[in-house]
């Protein structure tokens, strides 16, 4: 191109630019002044239905602190691109794209990135697009393109950098748009000269204000590089109806993330949905929630949540930790307070020890859950329905013709569902009202009789209540202290309650617990003599029995309290099936595991007490009471019969699902774990996104394969990218050859006119102590420095473990404060840091993070501790890095696959 026609070029983009700042300018101001308008009330409504005024409160507010949103990003970022675009009547029009939100008055068009319009922000010139709109969709043909990074100083308004898009040609960037203008007031002539002049001097000179291509800036603070527009893959996946379930795959820095992080923003926002998808969301969820808060979104480590939540606060999303949770902390919060798995206080249930005994699980078990979770899925199912076929049989037997009819009914239903559990419920849930006249006609004079042994053995020995009293008491601080609960027999489950109130039993106080635990006993001595048996010597009831004995007191005979106290619970059971199903998960799977320990299936030889768990059982025991409550949920017939009379414990699973649920780094999580949040999701919506790529898996038990996720959801949809955003092409070629010498298949490719080069890694060898690391760590950060203008770009080092972590730390701050810098180690990957720090983390806590500067230290180490996992890490510690890359060993030789032959090092940069 010659000097004039490239002045001409540049003369023709000049009312561009000067527009383009006008244009920042005025949205700005109209941002400005919408922001200090009152927002849209009920006020605003001249009749407002009583009956709706709480759904539309809540969808106004909702609405509402979106466009608050909305407009404060806009007085900062006010338009990403500038189109020029041709209409179906070959009209042409200029269309400014805002990051999120429009204004009420500006001269320039203006739509939101978010909008059906905003399609057309990454499509390529030339390209005809279709916008669907109300009247039907229209075509689009994009003719002018400029990108922009407004940004406003003590100057006035700016773009640095501004990026033209052109047909046929790479791009040509401008570092400063208001740089362009500053030629003004120069003849062509003279501009063709300065051209000249500038583009002679381009190579020596940084500051050369134009340049062809897209350079992509290098990160100065620790944060996920959200792209202002998406490529046109992650544009269409984002913009999916909220009802859909969705897998992104692809290789690091492919932006799965960013995809996830814009999809959440814009399906949070009213304005953006369309009409289907309003319907499914507005008004609030059984948690109370509002839209615009009715979301989840699970990472596997707290430092990926830290970072993905600065990320959602930049985007706008207003976040809390109630919204973005480790899969360890909901599980524990929710198995403990809200589902009742894992005991609360002094009460009854599981432990979790931690850290977690993999010996009590069986080898290979956790890396089959999906198998694992449907043995106990069938098993507790049919054991549920033989339990039902007992007390069926056992009311049809019954003397009583009123029980018998009854129970006939009920073995008729059990016989036409055929094991279909859904359809079985339906019926029961049918029969409730009688079940539970006939149990509280039954039960009508059992509760005198087994208060009466009591007021017998009182009224003959005062004193014997306080020794009572004390032997209870004994036994309570016995069970407290040996960490177990007693796990209920048959006869003594609280289904004896026919109107169960789901809440845990009140605590009951001093001599009235007294009362209560010898009742209870006596009923459990009543059940076992109507059945021919006697209490177990080791549960409470037997430990009672045996203190009478000890004192020469006759035991009561209770057998015909017992018998109608079988036909009673038999009736309770029955009417409390669907209930029970759910709320009785965790005692089935204690006796499922006991038949497989006896069947040498699924589980170790060790053990620990039989109130103990490994967190994968916990995630059993969620899985399947999360998929009944589903299935209960989604079954019409079941769904209304229920419905009639509301029980708590449904009313809570529904009060955890959320409008979206969102999984970032999914291959870390077990197929159960996804399974469990893929259950979070409410009915309406089905909304799952998943986010992650096998070939980064750091955990032993994560999901390995597409196969596996289609187990999770069945209607899941997988979008595969592969277009890398992150890494210069030197880093990217490296980590491809990585993981082709590891033998996995990977689908990667540079970006349209990237332009950054980058830096082949360094390997430092013979590191033997830590003077030697920090030595070169320091030659290593200055060149960065130099190579990247005198500024510090974000610096991770990456170690094995935690055990030279605070040594190294320390000898590297020594000699880093001569560069003004220091070192900040972060062991738990509890925080993100300051922008100056050069951070060092573990490797486990690496996942999802990205850093212009990366140093792998002691390799050799981490190849000698995790020979399994090794090169996994190594990879996923690769692909951390976005230019500078250093891998170091206290051997003479790297470990493993890292001293392949093809792969190349440099010693400097």
């Amino acid at each position: 191109m010659t000097q004039s026609t490239k002045g001409a070029e540049l003369k023709d983009l000049k009312p561009v630019a000067r527009e383009a700042l006008d244009a920042f300018e005025s949205i700005a101001a109209s941002a400005s002044a919408d922001l200090s308008r009152r927002g849209v009330t009920l006020d605003s409504f001249a009749i407002v239905n009583e009956a709706t005024a709480e759904k539309l409160s809540a969808n106004l507010r909702d609405q509402n602190e979106g466009r608050v949103s909305n407009l404060q990003r806009l007085r900062h970022e006010p338009a990403i691109a500038r189109l020029v675009i041709e209409g179906e009547d070959e009209t042409l029009q200029t269309l400014y794209i805002s990051p999120a939100g429009t204004v009420s008055s500006t001269k320039y068009p203006l739509c939101s990135y978010m909008s059906p319009m905003g399609r057309l922000a990454p499509r390529s010139i030339g390209e005809d697009v279709e916008i669907p709109a109300p009247g039907g969709s229209r075509w689009f043909l994009v003719r002018e393109k400029m990108t922009f990074r407004a940004q406003e100083d003590g100057v006035g308004w700016d773009s640095q950098p501004a990026v033209e898009f052109r047909e046929d040609a790479p791009p040509r960037s401008f570092k400063s748009l208001r740089e362009l203008l500053r030629e003004d007031g120069f003849s062509a002539d003279a501009i063709d000269a300065l051209d000249k002049w500038l583009e002679e001097g381009a190579t020596e000179d940084s500051n050369a204000n134009e340049y062809d291509g897209i350079k992509r800036d290098a990160l100065t603070a620790m944060q996920l590089r959200i792209a202002p527009i998406l490529d046109k893959f992650q544009d269409t996946i984002f913009r999916l109806p909220i009802d859909r379930q969705i897998a992104v795959l692809g290789p690091p820095g492919t932006g799965k993330t960013t995809t996830m992080v814009r999809r959440l923003r814009q399906k949070l926002d009213f304005a953006y949905l369309e009409e289907e998808e309003k319907s499914l969301v507005e008004g609030v969820d059984a948690a109370g929630l509002v839209h615009a808060d009715s979301w989840i979104l699970f990472t596997p480590t707290e430092l990926l949540r830290l970072y993905v939540k600065e990320a959602l606060g930049k985007e706008g999303v207003p976040t809390h930790d109630e919204r973005l949770k480790t899969w360890d902390d909901y599980r524990w919060d929710v198995a403990r307070n809200r589902l009742g798995i894992l005991r609360k206080g002094s009460g009854g249930g599981l432990t979790m020890p931690q850290p977690a005994d993999d010996t009590w699980l069986a080898d290979g078990t956790l890396l089959n859950q999906i198998d694992w979770f449907e043995t106990f899925d069938t098993w507790q199912a049919e054991d549920f329905v033989k339990q039902l076929q007992t007390e069926a049989v056992r009311l049809v037997e019954a003397g009583d013709g009123r029980a018998a009819a009854i129970g006939r009914r009920v073995s008729a239903s059990l016989a036409r569902s055929s094991g279909n559990i859904i359809q079985l419920i339906g019926e029961l849930a049918g029969l409730r009202e009688e079940l539970i006249a006939l149990a509280r006609q039954l039960g009508e004079n059992t509760g005198g009789a087994l208060a009466q042994p009591l007021k017998v053995l009182a009224s003959a020995n005062p004193a014997l209540l306080d020794d009572l009293a004390v032997k209870i008491t004994a036994m309570l601080d016995e069970s407290r202290d040996d960490g177990e609960d007693e796990e209920p027999e048959d006869d003594e489950s609280d289904d004896e309650v026919v109107e169960e109130t789901e809440s845990a039993r009140p605590v009951l106080q001093g001599r009235r617990q007294v009362a209560d635990i010898f009742r209870r006993a006596m009923r459990a001595l009543a059940i076992r003599q109507a059945s021919g048996g006697r209490p177990a010597a080791a549960s409470r009831a037997g430990q009672i029995l045996a203190f009478l004995q000890e004192r020469d007191l006759a035991i009561p005979d209770l057998k015909d309290v017992g018998k109608v106290l079988l036909l009673q619970r038999a009736a309770g059971r029955l009417a409390n099936a669907p209930s029970n199903y759910l709320r009785r998960v965790p005692a089935r799977y204690r006796r499922f595991r006991r038949t497989m320990r006896s069947e040498n299936r699924w589980y170790g030889e060790k053990a620990g007490a039989s109130s103990q768990v490994h967190p994968a059982e916990v995630d059993l025991i969620m899985l399947c009471m999360l998929r009944v409550a589903v299935s209960f949920q989604r079954d019409r017939i079941v769904a209304s019969r229920l419905a009639e009379r509301s029980q708590p414990i449904f009313e809570t699973v529904a009060s955890l699902q959320r409008n979206q649920i969102l999984v970032d780094e999914a291959t870390d999580f077990s197929p159960v774990q996804l399974a469990c949040m893929a259950a979070l999701a409410r009915s309406q919506t089905r909304s799952l996104f998943l986010s992650g790529d096998f070939n980064q898996r750091l955990t032993m038990w994560g999901s390995r394969s597409v196969a596996e996720l289609d187990w999770v959801a069945p209607q899941l949809e997988s979008h595969h990218i592969s277009v890398t955003y992150r890494q210069s092409r030197k880093l990217a070629a490296f980590a491809r050859q990585l993981a082709v010498s590891q033998g996995a298949a990977i689908e990667h490719q540079a970006p349209d006119y990237g332009e950054n080069v980058g830096y082949d890694p360094v390997c430092g060898l013979s590191l033997e102590t830590n003077d030697a690391k920090t030595s070169w760590l320091i030659a290593r950060i200055k060149e960065i420095q130099a190579l990247s203008d005198g500024n510090l770009p974000t610096i991770a080092i990456l170690l094995p473990d935690q055990s030279n972590m605070a040594a190294l730390t320390e000898a590297l701050n020594s000699k880093l404060a001569d560069l003004s810098l220091k070192a900040k180690a972060y062991a738990d990957g509890e925080a993100i840091g300051k922008t100056n720090d050069v951070r060092i983390f573990p490797i486990e806590h690496i996942k999802g993070l990205e850093f212009e500067a990366v140093f792998f230290l002691d390799v050799e180490i981490l190849a000698s501790q995790q020979p399994e996992m090794f090169e996994r890490y190594i990879y996923v510690g690769a692909t951390r890095a976005a230019t500078f890359l250093g891998l170091a060993s206290a051997e003479a030789a790297l470990p493993g696959s890292l001293s392949d032959g093809n792969l190349t090092y440099g010693s400097t940069w």
